[in-house]
């Protein structure tokens, strides 16, 4: 009898370590970062920011990266400044498997000899799983702009969590000195309008934190400005 009771409660408790390991295996997790060469085997040209993680769905991986380039004008047919910002998610369902890409947001802006200004957020940019559901969340977000003076910027924010996808784009906001506040409009996908409160605070959130990037007055700081000259 006594052996027995041992053989059962050794099954018992081996039974716990493998439903804690199943467990496991369905929570959001961060791991460590994937080695620039592996990215480059995937053909990532110019990665500038990796989060590798795994959820309920197998283990993922969003790069974003950057490609500046050239162009041709379709009217003009003239040579024209181009940046490609390309946000992957690449997956795979085991560690012997290769990732493979699941979706890519893509975006090209082409700038005629102006200012050309296009990148990712990347500090907002960012793998999240708000509501511990253990799938996972991405948030991409990025601006453009092209132009010849103080203009506001294009804004991108999309939030992909499985199949369902949220957005918001608009323009930043720039305040030049002694003037109203320019730009700072945005428009809600459908889809976010109708999402839960977690999801729509989360944007929210990034928008909040993004929207007035890259200025918000063009009049120089106080340590910019030039000495005045001595009174003669």
């Amino acid at each position: 009898m006594l052996a027995k009771q041992r053989w059962l409660n050794a099954s018992l408790g081996l039974g716990s370590l493998l439903l804690l390991a199943a467990c496991d295996q369905n929570t959001f997790q961060t791991l460590p970062p994937i080695p620039v060469e592996q990215l480059e085997v995937l053909g990532v040209q110019t990665p500038i920011k990796s989060v590798h993680f795994r959820d309920r769905e197998g283990e993922g991986l969003l790069v974003l990266s950057r490609v500046d380039g050239q162009a041709t004008d379709a009217e003009s047919e003239q040579e024209v400044d181009k940046v490609v910002l390309k946000a992957t998610l690449y997956a795979r369902s085991s560690d012997s498997d290769a990732f493979k890409p699941r979706w890519q947001i893509e975006q090209e802006t082409t700038c005629p000899g102006l200012d050309l200004d296009v990148d990712f957020y990347s500090d907002v940019s960012d793998v999240s799983d708000l509501n511990k559901d253990g799938i996972a969340e991405l948030t991409v977000a990025s601006h453009a702009f092209c132009g010849g003076g103080i203009e506001p910027h294009d804004i991108a924010i999309e939030m992909r969590e499985g199949q369902a996808i949220y957005s918001i784009t608009g323009q930043s906001q720039i305040t030049p000195a002694g003037e109203e506040p320019i730009g700072g409009e945005r428009e809600d996908s459908a889809s976010l309008k109708s999402a839960p409160q977690g999801v729509r605070e989360h944007l929210d959130s990034v928008w909040q934190q993004v929207y007035k990037r890259p200025w918000s007055e063009t009049s120089p700081s106080p340590e910019d400005e030039p000495d005045e000259e001595p009174a003669q």
